[in-house]
């Protein structure tokens, strides 16, 4: 449901650029995460929505029903009717995450996506968080993952931003050099 990449990235910033102040574009994002949590959270809007079973016209009326009932802004209403026009109503979730995202850096803070070979500690946790924090220039909160076979270190990702301190990937470095042989 959710995903689509670079065309999910497009229409948040298109929202994002119609927001004008930050207050303006944290409330559009608070319109679109309740539509998108009001879809979600029903198997059978769900259903209907992200699916092209149900004729075209069907599925604006109920997006359009639905965007009447949470009171969403005009903005998020006619996103929303656009992506069913177009057959990309399963785009809404990526918009959102994107949304969330722009919103979150022009307040100066941005996730990183932090990838261990065992659980940190608080204090691990605070020391790297501060780390990224000093290299991103911004506020950074941390999303931690487990991956065993990374070995040790670690792997972060930054928005397009990836810092790979893995041993893994030091070890694999390691090898590449030991084959080329000596510099000459």
């Amino acid at each position: 449901m959710s995903g689509g990449g670079e065309i999910a990235r497009r229409y948040a910033r298109a929202v994002f650029g119609i927001g004008g102040d930050a207050v303006a574009r944290a409330s559009l994002l608070a319109d679109l995460d309740a539509l998108a949590g009001e879809i979600t959270a029903s198997p059978e809007l769900s259903r209907v929505l992200f699916t092209p079973i149900h004729p075209r016209s069907e599925r604006k009326g109920v997006m359009r029903e639905l965007s009447q009932r949470l009171a969403t802004s005009a903005a998020v209403s006619a996103t929303a009717e656009l992506l069913v026009e177009q057959n990309r109503t399963s785009l809404l979730l990526g918009i959102r995450d994107e949304l969330r995202a722009l919103v979150a850096a022009e307040a100066g803070r941005v996730e990183a996506r932090v990838t261990t070979a065992r659980p940190l500690d608080a204090t691990a946790q605070e020391q790297l968080r501060s780390a990224l924090s000093r290299r991103v220039n911004a506020d950074v909160t941390l999303v931690v993952e487990i991956d065993p076979t990374l070995i040790g270190g670690v792997v972060a990702r930054i928005g397009d931003l990836l810092l790979d301190g893995s041993i893994r990937t030091q070890l694999e470095n390691l090898g590449a050099n030991l084959r080329k042989g000596p510099a000459t």
